[in-house]
């Protein structure tokens, strides 16, 4: 979702009922199917227990450019992990096939 404005908020509905809540947690779900993926995968670990819709996950750099060749986007964090983050527009399709193609790098 990324920053959005209060005004931008308000005029998409955003903020009304609980919607901005269930997004919140489609997000944090996403995450948690990405972390208990990657449990066991040789080489890939993660830097931090996963909190909320972010997952930062310790993986050799050949396999962070072969992902990024394969169209993943993602950013560095401090120390090198990857920044992986989930987002309400997630799909827990995409994480499948983001943690298939990770299987198939290191396996």
């Amino acid at each position: 979702l990324g920053l959005v404005g209060s005004e931008m908020c308000k005029e998409t509905g955003l903020l009304e009922g609980n919607v901005w809540l269930e997004n919140a947690r489609h997000a944090n779900a996403c995450a948690e199917r990405l972390a208990k993926g990657l449990e066991g995968l040789p080489g890939i670990g993660l830097r931090y227990p996963r909190q909320v819709n972010g997952v930062f996950v310790e993986m050799p750099d050949p396999v962070q450019a072969a992902l990024r060749d394969k169209g993943w986007k993602f950013y560095n964090f401090i120390g090198g992990s990857a920044r992986l983050m989930c987002s309400w527009s997630t799909t827990p399709e995409q994480v499948d096939r983001f943690l298939a193609d990770l299987r198939a790098l290191v396996s």
